[in-house]
């Protein structure tokens, strides 16, 4: 009778914790870039894996701030977008930090399979090459000062929380409520915007705010 109780009891937990997995198997990975169009799997020369084109366990490129990079990195000098009202463009630097490792796939200069030391020959085409003329796109790699402040002038910590992000390994300002868009060592990058990691963004852009009403714009521009 005991023995009977006891087997069970452990039936019971067996097919409990395997009606858990099948369930949780039921869904898809509600986050992440499987399935984003960064998941490179799909393609001849990244050998099934998802991470490896971007990132290495060994033998890593030590002069990226992104963790464990493992692609050629470009050294391109870029035409840098400048307007009037903009009280930084004296001192606007060329791209640097996170922001030159997504241009290392969409400025066209390298090849989207140059990765683990190896040169690649696919470069990336359409519109996803900005190439090296950026004057038409947003300004990158600059300090974020408010368009009615002068630069410099306004305390960002009045407004914004420094958060550790393990995955750049910098304290990033972030904003108290959501955390929507981000700044890297306290100034704009791609992924200020954009999120490259993530397959459950606003859309194929990967924009971390929906363009609908101009929410990306006003996060930072308000009217």
């Amino acid at each position: 009778m005991l023995k009977n109780s006891h087997s069970l009891g452990w039936t019971s937990k067996a097919l409990a914790t395997i009606s858990m997995l099948m369930l949780l198997s039921a869904f898809p990975a509600f986050a992440g870039i499987q399935g984003s169009p960064h998941d490179l799997s799909q393609t001849a020369f990244s050998d099934g894996e998802i991470c490896n084109v971007c990132h290495t366990p060994h033998n890593a490129n030590s002069g990226s701030q992104v963790p464990l990079w493992n692609h050629e990195i470009s050294i391109a000098t870029y035409k840098l977008y400048s307007s009037p009202t903009m009280d930084v463009v004296a001192g606007q630097p060329q791209p640097g930090g996170v922001s030159r490792m997504c241009l290392s796939c969409h400025d066209g200069t390298i090849a989207i399979d140059s990765y683990g030391g190896d040169s690649g020959a696919i470069t990336i085409t359409g519109k996803p090459n900005l190439g090296v003329d950026l004057s038409n796109d947003h300004p990158i790699g600059i300090q974020w000062a408010h368009q009615t402040q002068s630069a410099g002038s306004l305390s960002c910590l009045s407004c914004h929380v420094l958060k550790y992000n393990p995955e750049t390994m910098m304290y990033e300002l972030v904003d108290p409520v959501g955390g929507e868009l981000r700044f890297f060592d306290r100034k704009i990058e791609c992924p200020s915007c954009h999120d490259v990691h993530n397959s459950q963004v606003m859309d194929v852009k990967l924009l971390r705010k929906p363009l609908a009403g101009s929410q990306l714009c006003l996060h930072c521009h308000p009217s």
